[in-house]
C-alpha cells in the first residue's frame, strides 16, 4: 500500500513539475517575440503619437509533419 502512494504521489509531483516548466517556458519564448516585436514596432515610427494605444499580435504557426 505504501509503496503504490510513493508511485502517485511522485508521478503527481512529476506532472506539477513538467506543468510548470511548460508554462514557465512558453511565457519566457512569448516575451521575447513580444519584445522583438514591440521594438521592431517602435523603430517603424517615425514621430511619437499621444494617447494612442497599440497592441502587438505575436502569433506562431505549428508546423504539422
Amino acid at each position: 500500500m505504501t509503496r503504490v502512494l510513493i508511485i502517485q504521489a511522485s508521478s503527481i509531483a512529476a506532472a506539477a513539475l513538467m506543468t510548470f516548466a511548460t508554462f514557465v517556458g512558453a511565457g519566457a519564448i512569448a516575451s521575447d517575440a513580444y519584445r522583438v516585436a514591440s521594438m521592431a514596432q517602435l523603430q517603424a515610427q517615425a514621430t511619437a503619437v499621444a494617447a494612442v494605444q497599440r497592441v502587438t499580435v505575436v502569433g506562431r504557426r505549428s508546423v504539422r509533419t
